[in-house]
């Protein structure tokens, strides 16, 4: 405050010439110097005002830089957050294609396996030797062996709980019709294809109880044996499969040549 008392009286001392310095009586100069000193007063009494003011200034300034470096480090977050995102989709698209590749290769590698037990393209499917080249008149026998190609179809495109659904289907409604035997069959073929060994047995030991002279029936015998085998029964397994020529003394030659190596595998002397 002195300080600013002392700066207003030298800018009026320097204001007035020495003449009219002397030339003033006391009087006067009293009154200006009262004049100053209240000026001063005045000022004096606006400074905490004005220093406040300042600190207000100040205060609002930091807070400002405050907050601009909160929004500069959300904004840097929020990029960083953006970036991840988009690593993550990319990522996420990759696997999506990966896993519907592989969706693709085994869908293939299931329909290959479907038309590889059934022998698609084959000389001779059982149908055709149970019913022959010609049309199906019966009523009962068109939708039996309507609902056989059905169950058979799903398991040529490796369709194999849509196959086995299938055939059960039809072995429950058209368990009397030659085709169940074949149905029988192929049950056996899709557990064992899954490595249900056991349902598998059970499916071929019904095929050759119900339809021992079936088209299926010697293929069920050497197949039953390899289950067997395949459960750790290799007494069992060599037993059917001692037994299979005797049985079948004219199954195909493919047949009786599988039967060989599954004896061969089992071990049986």
């Amino acid at each position: 405050m002195r300080l600013i008392t002392s700066l207003v009286l030298i800018s009026f001392l320097a204001g007035v010439s020495m003449p009219a310095r002397a030339a003033e009586s006391k009087k006067e100069i009293a009154a200006r110097l009262d004049a100053v000193q209240k000026r001063v007063e005045m000022l004096e009494g606006r400074m905490p005002a004005a220093v406040q003011m300042q600190e207000r200034l100040d205060d609002l300034e930091s807070q400002l830089r405050s907050q601009t470096g909160t929004t500069e480090r959300l904004e840097f977050e929020n990029r960083k957050r953006r970036d991840e995102l988009i690593a993550l989709q990319r990522a996420f698209d990759i696997l999506s294609k990966d896993v519907q590749e592989a969706r693709t290769a085994a869908r293939q590698a299931n329909a290959a396996l479907g038309r590889m037990l059934t022998g698609e393209g084959g000389p001779v499917r059982e149908e055709q030797a149970l019913n022959g080249n010609a049309p199906v008149s019966d009523a009962y026998a068109l939708e039996a062996k309507t609902a056989y190609d059905e169950a058979k179809a799903f398991l040529e495109q490796g369709y194999f709980d849509q196959a086995r659904a299938a055939f059960e289907g039809f072995i429950t409604s058209y368990g009397d019709d030659p085709l169940a035997g074949p149905a029988l069959f192929w049950l056996g073929e899709i557990n064992a294809v899954q490595g249900d060994f056991r349902s598998a047995t059970n499916a071929y030991i019904e095929t050759l109880k119900r339809f021992p002279k079936g088209s299926k029936a010697p293929e069920a015998m050497v197949k039953l044996g390899a289950a067997l085998f395949a459960l750790g029964d290799q007494e069992e397994a060599c037993r059917a499969l001692k037994a299979f020529p005797a049985q079948y003394p004219k199954a195909a030659a493919g047949v009786r040549a599988r039967a060989k190596i599954e004896r061969a595998r089992a071990g049986c002397s």
